[in-house]
């Protein structure tokens, strides 16, 4: 994770970690860690945790967080990508935003939840005034802007970022949200998982006070700013045994396989 406004060192980036034993965070030797995942039919087995880009992601499955302490930042803009593969009828917040550092439920900002179909975005704290947008089956894109200076939170899932304008197009979502100030914001299951089972994976948390985050480069498995052949080098490398630090899994099903062959000459011939 990164904060563009002001450097954050550590584990995922992000400070005042608040880790249990069923999460891994920035650790390259746990892509092929023993997972317990209902339904794999293999409970036990050796599964890889599923990773955006670069080295660090966060497996979650069971109560567990990490979380920012900002600086009073009356505008909040985070973008994160999440992998959720729960099953169950629960709601499980999976970003919220506090008034206080201390992240009681009483200072709720806003938050991010996910019901097993839809995110859904919380600007009132109280569920007073939200909107949901469908997920997709791998990983998704999430942005938001919290900007209680002009009461709005706008949301973008899987927007397609136009890296020339450094835009999105429009918002997914925009709703009138309270105010105050963020004093602290925690990402993973700060609050459990609602009865349901599973793992949420996210990877990429990036913060800014002032302008869009936006998407990272879809098949630029090597990181160099661009899809071209070489990328296929970097996923046969990876495929191997050695992790990359671009983003190899362009078909975002979270594993990297011969698929992403095909989905790198799609960007390449598509742009």
């Amino acid at each position: 994770m990164r904060n563009m406004d002001r450097v954050i060192s550590g584990s995922l980036l992000i400070i005042g970690l608040s880790l249990g034993s069923n999460v891994l965070a920035c650790t390259p030797n746990g892509w092929s860690a023993k997972l317990n995942i209902p339904g794999n039919g293999e409970t036990g087995s050796p599964l890889p945790i599923s990773r955006y880009s670069r080295l660090c992601a966060y497996a979650v499955t069971d109560t567990s967080w990490v979380q920012s302490n900002a600086a009073s930042d009356t505008r909040y803009i985070g973008r994160f990508y999440v992998f959720p593969d729960v099953s169950g009828s629960g709601t499980v917040d999976i970003v919220v935003a506090y008034s206080d550092e201390g992240g009681a439920s009483e200072d709720t900002l806003f938050k991010i939840s996910y019901d097993g179909t839809d995110f859904i975005f919380d600007a009132d704290g109280a569920g007073g005034q939200s909107e949901s947008t469908l997920a997709d089956s791998g990983w998704n894109l999430v942005e938001f802007e919290y900007d209680s200076d002009s009461n709005t939170f706008n949301y973008w899932v899987n927007e397609t970022w136009d890296f020339n304008s450094l835009s999105y197009a429009a918002p997914t979502g925009s709703f009138e949200s309270g105010s105050g100030t963020v004093e602290a914001v925690q990402l993973g299951v700060p609050n459990g998982l609602d009865g349901d089972t599973g793992t949420i994976t996210f990877d990429e948390f990036e913060s800014h006070h002032t302008t869009n985050v936006g998407a990272l480069r879809r098949g630029d498995a090597d990181g160099s700013d661009a899809v071209n052949v070489l990328d296929y080098g970097a996923i046969q490398t990876e495929i191997l045994g050695t992790l990359q630090i671009g983003q190899p899994d362009c078909n975002e099903d979270g594993s990297i396989n011969v698929l992403d062959y095909s989905c790198i000459q799609s960007v390449i011939l598509n742009g």
